[in-house]
């Protein structure tokens, strides 16, 4: 998740209450990626592990996300 803090916490509450039935939201929200240098990191693992193909999920609500994601991939 990019942008300002509020976007970084909306998107913590949604996934929060996505996985909220699953007794694992706090471990999921803790794992959640919000610096371009974190989401860069793991999409060069997953290509060391031989990934040609990675899926970013966005539980932010702010559109500008999609530019903010392209910027950093």
């Amino acid at each position: 998740m990019l942008g300002p803090r509020e976007v970084v916490e909306d998107a913590r509450a949604a996934m929060g209450a996505y996985y909220g039935w699953t007794g694992q939201a706090e471990q999921m929200v803790a794992g959640m990626l919000t610096t371009p240098g974190e989401i860069r990191d793991a999409i060069a693992r997953f290509a060391d592990l031989g990934a040609d193909e990675v899926m970013l999920y966005c539980y932010g609500r702010d559109p500008k996300q999609v530019d903010r994601f392209a910027d950093v991939v």
